[in-house]
């Protein structure tokens, strides 16, 4: 028994051709993934019969049975959950390097089981990085290591802050030829602590700053951002004409305030709040739902008050302004705000206003909040805010949510290619 040839290292988007050869033909194998995060471990496995061939194949056959149940090459990554106790029993030799996962293969007949470390990265061997602290940015470059120009993104992250989302994603991105400035713009060293009134003119100056650097195409710049920074991502493109395309994931078409809450809003312009739209308060939502107008299961406290088109359009981004086509993925399941329902409210003004680029809003039924790349563990739904420290549930079954990011990601890749062509 054996592997068919795996890679010792590849990037976390790529997807493997994952076969056990040479078994008896009719054996049951046990396959399991493990590795480590935060000193937890994480374990996924699926049971299978070989073929007439003596074939297990992961991209042609489901499993017999395991953490997931159809036919999927990379079910086994997303499908890792947190295991304790006599489950996690085994890993005693596994890598406990969290980018590494250990691919391990067991026969019911007593073939010696085989093993296969494989360590998934984001920045690969045809990537650098620096780190940017200049004219008051906070951030990390993440280049191509060939001469450029490069058509470039600048990379914003969501309420958690810094720069956890953002680097790993302008890793990958530079790792597909792109060069891209993962930009914190709170929660770091020298920023504010939360996200509360941060000046729209800090992304301005990142957007000099990426323009003026030597491998950096100026006139083909995007930005990607996800959540709050998917709200960002679309201000930023209404803001500044020098972005060219948008790509916002779980984003909302309408401003919000400060997160956490302060009685301001969450981002300036020349000195001034942009105007932003409030939930219900605590006794609003309570008179709601005792009058019959609110369900308790749904987000109504988010879109009660945006039933007042005048309200609404108040606190609506002007996408119309965004100088390029615009990509916005949501997830319909998403349970920490009503990412489809408010990425609609920019569907509806690009419609009204008679916006000439092209618009897609990819929605995933059974996906959450978490949607980005693919192959990473999508079991984990419920967390604690970093910043709030409130409990947060992202939404969506992992199996919803893992075909969302599979589905997205060449999509989302594909539309930043044709967006930031020569044209």
């Amino acid at each position: 028994m054996k592997f068919d040839t795996l890679p010792d290292t590849c990037l976390v988007d790529e997807t493997l051709a994952i076969r056990v050869l040479e078994i008896r033909a009719g054996a049951r194998i046990t396959l399991k993934l493990w590795s480590s995060f935060n000193d937890v471990v994480l374990l996924s496995s699926a049971t299978f019969t070989a073929d007439a061939g003596g074939v297990v194949d992961l991209g042609r056959q489901a499993p017999d049975s395991g953490s997931y149940q159809d036919v999927d090459a990379m079910g086994l990554f997303w499908s890792r959950a947190p295991v304790q106790g006599e489950v996690a029993t085994g890993f005693e030799g596994m890598s406990k390097d969290p980018f590494t996962a250990t691919l391990t293969a067991e026969a019911e007949d007593g073939t010696p089981p085989i093993s296969h470390a494989i360590r998934r990265v984001f920045l690969g061997p045809a990537a650098v990085s620096r780190e940017v602290r200049v004219d008051g940015l906070v951030g990390r470059m993440f280049e191509p290591a060939y001469p450029g120009p490069h058509r470039a993104v600048l990379v914003v992250g969501g309420s958690n802050g810094g720069l956890g989302w953002s680097q790993e994603m302008a890793a990958l991105l530079a790792s597909r030829g792109y060069a891209a400035l993962a930009l914190a713009y709170f929660a770091a060293e020298g920023l504010p602590s939360t996200l509360d009134r941060i000046p729209l003119e800090y992304f301005g100056t990142a957007l000099e700053w990426m323009s003026a650097q030597p491998g950096v195409a100026a006139k083909h710049l995007a930005v990607v951002g996800v959540s709050r920074g998917g709200e960002l991502a679309l201000l930023l493109g209404a803001t500044y004409p020098s972005i060219r395309a948008v790509v916002a994931y779980v984003p909302s078409g309408i401003a919000w305030p400060a997160y956490p809450p302060s009685g301001h809003g969450a981002w300036t312009l020349n000195g001034k709040e942009i105007p932003y739209a409030k939930t219900l308060t605590h006794e609003q939502w309570d008179e709601a739902l005792a009058g019959g107008s609110a369900r308790a299961d749904s987000f109504d406290w988010y879109l009660i008050p945006l039933k007042d088109a005048g309200y609404a359009d108040a606190a609506s981004i002007p996408v119309e302004k965004i100088n390029g086509p615009v990509l916005m993925i949501t997830g319909t399941d998403d349970k920490l705000w009503p990412s489809t329902d408010l990425t609609e409210f920019a569907v509806r003004r690009f419609r009204q206003q008679g916006f000439s680029h092209r618009v897609e809003h990819l929605k995933y039924a059974n996906a959450g909040h978490s949607i980005a790349w693919p192959n990473g563990p999508t079991t984990m739904l419920k967390s604690r805010h970093p910043v709030s420290g409130e409990d947060m549930d992202m939404g969506g079954t992992p199996e919803g949510t893992a075909h969302a990011r599979r589905d997205s990601w060449p999509r989302m890749l594909a539309f930043l290619r044709q967006a930031l062509a020569d044209g």
